[in-house]
């Protein structure tokens, strides 16, 4: 039950006043039982509101933001430009210092990449398929199997028929009779062209396919059997794909069949194909629930409901062959387990894998002989498969303790596994040490082989200067929570770097980062915290971190700082924290509740003005939090918990650690704005706050657009730690 509140007075304009609001209602909460496993801060107090202050009332709670006035700000104002005139200035006080660090880190960043590896093809039929990516290049290649020639099937430089570039493809598909190459092109975001090359003149066809939904966890564009055309997602003017159809070749786009609508706007569709090749599935979509269809590529008539949609229930279909499908589904277990059915009944189904609490199933694929699922256990990923033959399961060893291994295009390569009945499964391994490669299982025997095997700048004196290793820490409600490590193999490190996500079920992999072992060869580990929230133990993981539980990621976030201190690893006050997007709001609403924890702060374009964000129904992010945090708006307990945990709400009236944080100008997903206000704020908490402000211009919420840009910052970040950790100059 939530209490009740007496009247905020409507003439209050000061912050001190919505803190005693805040403290009443988070007292009032945990008196009547509604405990959310949060400390109290201190807040940075205001004496008075600054000009340009706003000021809310929400839930009977009075709210004053000192720089609101930046939520509706343009680069334009003058009190921007002067705003950030001062945060550049004192950032260059910070880093101007380092510059000859920071390209020493770069300079030995470049020594630790390893050689590019030659090109895998991927088999399927009577060619193997590759694409080219090295020195700015975007290429589609293919090698007949047989003779070994080799064919460049697509190139992103060459002129279309506007004499204009293609530009970069996305996705693509050879048709099954080989003679027409299907290939999809970005126009807008979340807009994609289709067209179409005739491979034996190397002509392009008349044929253009506008407004197509093209999937990021696949490259694949899906023919009709006979050749004839491609079956698609169209997408609506907001970008959502909302209908299904098929595009005859030769003929106007609008004229093609309409296969299923979807009206559900949270819904949209996915075209993928089974492995098979038998079946187009028709995927409907949502944040936690699906449908799926399938629609024989041998006739157009009508698409197959394998199992109606039922609210919070995701299940994926594929089919290796015969008269049954494989389908992975979290209906009794939020780790997923897998269960069979037959085409005649698709909707009854036969349990083969049952679900596990601390293992959960992510990804799986259907083969004649075999069915292999990827799982998450305990931190690390791993590889299952199942002869159906003997019925019997078996395990892909990992190279190495800590890895990330998989199938998907993540790991493995876009469709790395096209053929129905294999006799190898081409898997993808990552690992701290050493860039994703691919190896080949061999079914019949059980070996791995690897396929880039290599001997790099790095790898020869990895494994005497370096330990990899599994670590954990206890969570004050006392759940064991994992963490991935990387460090000097002798002696102790002077420090360490510790990252975290924790949200929306996306786990915190191992990778390797050329630029991490400037940190390494100076005694610094670097370590993954799989917090709650996160993906890294199953979707049981995720729902642990979410809704009423949203505060346990960064109770685990702080346990896992503290275990290092605690064990002996990391000396105390000697762990900088690292966040990215969601992981920003981890490690800010971290350092809130435990600033003597940290020696500094990196977060790059972080969610650190959440409240602000979830406020305001028309912010990108706010929907995907619904499920998340709840609804701040109409809940009074989902507006407590942000109101804790939020980064730029609670910052500490105090001295802070160091910060170094980046924004992008073109994220749509987290405005600049709220990282700005955050910085702003950190800076007006104490005047003797350092913060340092990477703002770029032109690129996105993945990164910045000029990659020298990207290893610049790479670089900033390491000689940032090194001075946060006070060795710098060693």
């Amino acid at each position: 039950m939530i209490p009740s509140f007496p009247p905020v007075r409507p003439d209050c304009e000061t912050e001190l006043v919505a803190e005693l609001d805040r403290r009443g209602l988070l007292c009032a909460l945990l008196a009547a039982g509604t405990s959310l496993g949060l400390e109290r801060p201190a807040f940075a107090k205001y004496p008075t509101a600054p000009s340009g202050a706003t000021t809310r009332t929400i839930h009977g709670v009075t709210l004053t933001d000192p720089f609101g006035w930046l939520d509706q700000a343009t680069l334009q104002d003058a009190q921007v430009i002067r705003l950030l005139a001062e945060i550049q200035d004192a950032a260059d006080r910070i880093m101007t210092p380092l510059t000859e660090l920071v390209g020493q880190m770069r300079a030995e960043a470049n020594t630790a990449v390893p050689p590019q590896a030659p090109p895998l093809p991927v088999r399927d039929g009577d060619f193997g398929y590759w694409s080219d990516w090295s020195q700015g290049r975007r290429q589609l290649w293919r090698v007949d199997l047989a003779s070994g020639t080799r064919e460049l099937l697509l190139d992103a430089a060459e002129p279309d028929t506007d004499g204009k570039p293609i530009g970069e493809f996305v996705a693509w598909d050879v048709s099954p009779d080989g003679a027409t190459l299907a290939f999809a092109t970005i126009a807008t975001p979340e807009h994609h062209d289709v067209r179409f090359i005739d491979i034996a003149t190397r002509r392009m066809r008349a044929d253009l396919v506008r407004n197509v939904g093209v999937q990021i966890t696949s490259e694949r564009l899906v023919w009709t059997a006979d050749s004839r055309g491609i079956v698609y997602g169209e997408v609506d003017a907001s970008g959502r794909p909302w209908r299904a159809r098929i595009h005859w070749l030769g003929a106007p786009q609008g004229e093609g069949p309409i296969l299923y609508t979807e009206a559900d706007p949270a819904f949209f569709i996915e075209i993928r194909q089974t492995t098979s090749g038998r079946f187009a599935l028709i995927n409907a979509v949502s944040v936690n629930t699906s449908e799926v269809r399938l629609l024989d590529r041998r006739g157009y008539e009508t698409a197959q409901l394998v199992s109606i949609r039922r609210p919070a229930r995701l299940y994926t279909v594929d089919h290796g062959g015969g008269d049954a499908i494989d389908i992975l589904t979290n209906d009794t277990h939020p780790n997923f387990r897998l269960v069979r059915a037959q085409l005649e009944q698709p909707d009854h189904w036969t349990e083969i894998r049952a679900p596990q609490d601390r293992t959960g199933l992510a990804w799986h694929q259907a083969f004649r002989r075999h069915l292999v699922v990827a799982e998450r256990h305990e931190g690390s990923s791993r590889v299952q498969i199942l002869e159906r033959a003997s019925a019997t399961w078996r395990s892909i060893p990992a190279p190495e303790p800590v890895a990330v291994m998989g199938f998907d295009r993540w790991t493995a390569g876009p469709e790395a596994n096209r053929e129905a009945d294999p006799d190898t499964l081409r898997i993808g391994v990552g690992t701290f040490a050493r860039p994703k490669g691919q190896f080949d299982y061999r079914f019949a025997d059980g070996t791995l082989q690897d396929l880039q095997a290599r001997i790099g700048p790095t790898d020869a004196h990895l494994t005497d200067r370096y330990l990899t290793e599994r670590l954990h820490a206890i969570a004050p409600d006392g759940t064991v929570i994992p963490m991935s490590m990387i460090r000097p193999r002798h002696g102790k490190p002077v420090g360490a770097v510790l990252y975290g996500y924790g949200a929306y079920g996306v786990p915190s992999d191992p990778d390797f980062d050329p630029q991490r072992f400037s940190l390494l060869s100076r005694g610094v580990a670097y370590v993954i915290a799989h917090v709650r929230g996160g993906g890294d133990l199953g979707g049981a993981w995720h729902e642990a971190g979410r809704g009423p539980a949203r505060g346990k990621p960064v109770d685990d976030f702080i346990a896992c700082g503290r275990a290092l201190v605690a064990q002996g690893l990391v000396p105390p006050g000697r762990i900088v924290s690292m966040g990215r997007s969601a992981g920003g709001w981890l490690v800010g609403a971290a350092m809130n509740r435990a600033p003597d924890l940290w020696a500094g702060v990196m977060a790059d374009v972080p969610f650190v003005d959440v409240l602000t964000a979830l406020l305001t129904p028309q912010n990108p992010v706010a929907a995907a939090e619904l499920s998340e945090v709840g609804d701040v708006i109409n809940d009074p307990a989902a507006f407590a918990r942000v109101l804790c945990l939020c980064a730029y709400q609670n910052i500490p009236d105090r001295k802070l650690p160091p910060f170094y944080l980046t924004a992008s100008l073109a994220d749509v997903r987290i405005p600049w704005t709220g990282v700005l206000k955050y910085v702003a704020r950190l800076r007006a908490a104490h005047p003797e706050n350092e913060v340092v402000l990477r703002l770029d211009r032109n690129g996105n919420h993945w990164g910045p657009a000029d990659p020298k840009t990207s290893e610049t910052w790479q670089a900033e970040r390491v000689a940032f730690t090194l001075r946060a950790l006070g060795i710098h100059t060693q």
